[in-house]
């Protein structure tokens, strides 16, 4: 649903989002907003499929993540994104997660009789309800572009690009898209290869993926009693399946950052770099409570 420029829609957290403390992981955060986005430019009457059968594709260039809270299991969370202005061949997309009316719950008990409520379900998707928005879980912010697969340089971004897509000038205030420096020496690195699973639509390794293997490559002792609060990412260049990847980890002193890079193993090449700011656990999540 459109509404005010903005794609709106109704999310209870699943399990296949969740952790061992049936939090949303900060994967899952990436992932929707993939999925929003994905939506609400279907929405606009340009399907992907159309735009890659037109010589088009859309790349991500840039991340930013600020976690204000993890929802749990079966909480139900209103979702957003929304198309800003283009500047130059640059395009970006905001997301905002809030938490829906009632959508916190107290306990998992009370969770799932709201999930198992026909009356309930029926009404989450109401203009009315849509708007009732209660605290802000998730704020983030990306940089996309338009690229012709004939010339692979960027598309122009006309009516073929954006269809009816109407833009909103809100924007994500302060830390965006911080330049993510490289350190010295590297903690932690670990060899991996791109699957046929971890390939996108359009031949290329999912930007999922980078995600999942930096989160995934980190040192257990370091993520013990803590959550990432921000996660920034920078995708340089497109892995492909059969290269072989190298994912490296260093740490701050105090334990609260992370700077994360892929390389490729063959020529050095760096293909994506990220950075993590981590916070208490007990200050970004609640316990789940069962009657």
């Amino acid at each position: 649903m459109i509404l005010n420029n903005k794609y709106t829609m109704p999310y209870i957290v699943p399990t296949s989002a969740i952790d061992g403390l049936y939090r949303c992981t900060p994967l899952s955060f990436a992932a929707l907003s993939q999925d929003l986005a994905a939506n609400h430019y279907s929405s606009t009457g340009i399907f992907m499929p159309q735009l890659q059968k037109n010589g088009k594709i859309w790349i991500i260039s840039k991340q930013h993540f600020e976690i204000y809270e993890y929802p749990l299991w079966l909480d139900s969370l209103i979702l957003q994104t929304w198309a800003q202005p283009p500047k130059g061949v640059f395009c970006f997309r905001d997301f905002a997660y809030y938490y829906a009316k009632n959508g916190k719950k107290p306990s998992f008990t009370a969770a799932f009789r709201d999930f198992e409520s026909t009356e309930q379900r029926s009404k989450d998707w109401d203009a009315d309800i849509l708007q009732q928005q209660g605290s802000l879980c998730v704020r983030g912010s990306t940089c996309w572009m338009a690229l012709n697969t004939e010339t692979n340089q960027p598309a122009p971004l006309d009516e073929s690009v954006f269809g009816s897509l109407a833009f909103c000038s809100e924007h994500l205030e302060g830390r965006v898209f911080a330049k993510i420096g490289v350190p010295e020496t590297w903690d932690r690195e670990l060899v991996l290869q791109p699957s046929l699973l971890d390939i996108d639509m359009n031949g290329h390794v999912n930007n999922l993926n980078y995600i999942r293997w930096v989160l995934s490559a980190m040192d257990a002792s370091f993520c013990r009693g803590k959550l990432p609060r921000i996660l920034d990412t920078n995708f340089l260049i497109s892995a492909q399946y059969g290269q072989e990847l190298c994912c490296r980890s260093a740490y701050s002193g105090d334990g609260t950052v992370c700077t994360h890079s892929i390389v490729r193993t063959s020529d050095g090449a760096e293909v994506f770099r990220a950075r993590t700011e981590w916070a208490d656990e007990v200050a970004l999540a609640r316990p789940l409570r069962i009657e």
